[in-house]
Formats: structure tokens, sequence, C-alpha cells
């Protein structure tokens, strides 16, 4: 079933790419320069421009493994919609279908899951434009609201996160990106403390890539840490593909991760 559901997936996904990238072929009007909010951890500071639509999209596979079970999680489809209501002001509508499969060490049990994540629903604004040695700034914030999730993954109660997210311009083609923010995860009380820092480097015209580190720092717990790098590649001024790896520093973190994905503004 499970097989089933990655491939009608993939295919799927595939097939997005190709019809999107014929739609940002035909389009004949100038649009903005498109920035995006994937494939980092790392949110940028930009703000999608007033009545824009963009639509980043990808697949995720992440791996793990313990001294009690090996687990692959997937992101068949994380998408996220975002919407320039205002020159300084955006909204943002996420979600997910997820895949779980688990397997304990030396025994024959294996279990899939597979479903919806809870739907995510927020903002970001504009604070400060980028002026001598002072970034570029944004703040967001959302809510996780459980009851559009499916049965396997489904929080107890709803969860919220607010961030801030910095960018500096270094050179013509390097930038750095920051953010620091908290989540709840709709399950405790307890915050997870969150940071972030990407290095962009311009490698060629409209090809890019990037180094990140990130990571959780809950508030009890143990702290999870995380590199990742990757690449970007703009097909057309409205259209951008990306892949990306990353790999865990610490045991609590996953042991590593692949993504890849694409973003699409739609033209006026």
């Amino acid at each position: 079933m499970s097989n089933k559901i990655s491939d009608f997936f993939m295919k799927t996904l595939i097939s997005t790419l190709f019809l999107f990238f014929a739609i940002a072929l035909q389009a004949q009007q100038q649009v903005p320069d498109l920035v995006t909010d994937r494939p980092e951890q790392t949110e940028s500071a930009a703000i999608v421009p007033k009545h824009f639509l963009q639509i980043e999209t990808g697949f995720i596979l992440e791996s793990e493994k313990n001294e009690i079970s090996r687990i692959k999680s997937f992101a068949y489809n994380n998408t996220l919609l975002r919407y320039g209501l205002w020159d300084n002001f955006e909204l943002r509508l996420g979600a997910a279908f997820l895949g779980d499969n688990v397997w304990k060490n030396n025994s024959d049990f294996s279990q899939n899951t597979a479903g919806f994540s809870p739907l995510y629903t927020g903002f970001k604004v504009k604070v400060a434009e980028e002026k001598g040695l002072r970034p570029d700034i944004a703040f967001l914030g959302g809510l996780v609201l459980p009851f559009t999730a499916g049965s396997d993954y489904k929080p107890s109660y709803t969860g919220a996160t607010m961030r801030f997210a910095f960018s500096n311009t270094l050179s013509e083609r390097l930038s750095l990106g920051y953010n620091l923010g908290v989540e709840w995860d709709g399950e405790t009380a307890i915050p997870n403390y969150f940071y972030s820092v990407s290095l962009g480097i311009g490698l060629i015209e409209n090809l890019g890539m990037f180094v990140e580190s990130f990571g959780t720092i809950p508030e009890a717990g143990t702290a999870q840490h995380q590199l990742d790098a990757g690449f970007t590649y703009l097909l057309a001024p409205n259209f951008q593909v990306d892949v990306s790896g990353g790999i865990g520093l610490n045991d609590e973190a996953p042991d590593n991760f692949i993504s890849f994905g694409l973003s699409y503004r739609i033209p006026r």
C-alpha cells in the first residue's frame, strides 16, 4: 500500500513539474524576482509581492536508526501556499501528505502509516528593510490545526509557531539568512526553541546553492542539531526547482534526509 501511494505521488509531482514549466515558459509578462522559503529550513525575510500567489511544494525522505528500530518518514507532498495581501504582508497555508515505515530490530514486526498532516495557517510581515548593518527583518506567526489532520498525525491540541527571519547581503554572490523562533507541537505545553543559519551562494546565472545548520532546543529534553546543503535552479523568472540533503549532528536528530521540489509564482 505504501509503495502504491509513493508511486502515485511521485508521478503526480513529476507531472506537476512539467505542467508548471510549460506554463512558466508561456508567461509573457515580467514578474518580480522569485524568492522562496524552500528548500532551506531558514525562512526568508522576503514577502511575496502584492496580489501574487506562490506555490512551493516538494518531497522529503527522512531516515533514522536506533537500538530499537529503523524508521523511514516521508512527506510525499509538502506544500506551502503564499499570497501577498499587501506590500509588507503575506498569508500562508501549508499541508503535507505524510507516511512512516517502522521496523523493529531483530523482529518481524513492521508498521506503515499514512495520512494528512495538520493544516498550517499563518502570516509573514515585513518589519524592516536592510540598511547598512541592519538586516532585512520579518516576523512569522502561525497555528497548526489538529482537526484537519489524519488520525495517525492528529495532535491533541492546537500547535503554534513564532519566528523572526533575518537576512544580510554579504556580497554580489553571498547572502546570510538566519532565524530564531519558538514552536509548540500540540502535544505538550513545553516549547521548542528553533534556530537556523544559512549561507546562500550564487554560483552562475540562475544556479545557486546553500549550506545550513539548524536545530531545535526544547525547554525540557534533548536538543536536535542538523546540517544540510542543496542547490536551486531558476528555470524561468517565476519557476524554480531544488534538491537538497542533510545529516543529523547528534543522536537525537534524524540520521539523514533528502528532498527535492519546485516553486512557482502564478503570473497575474
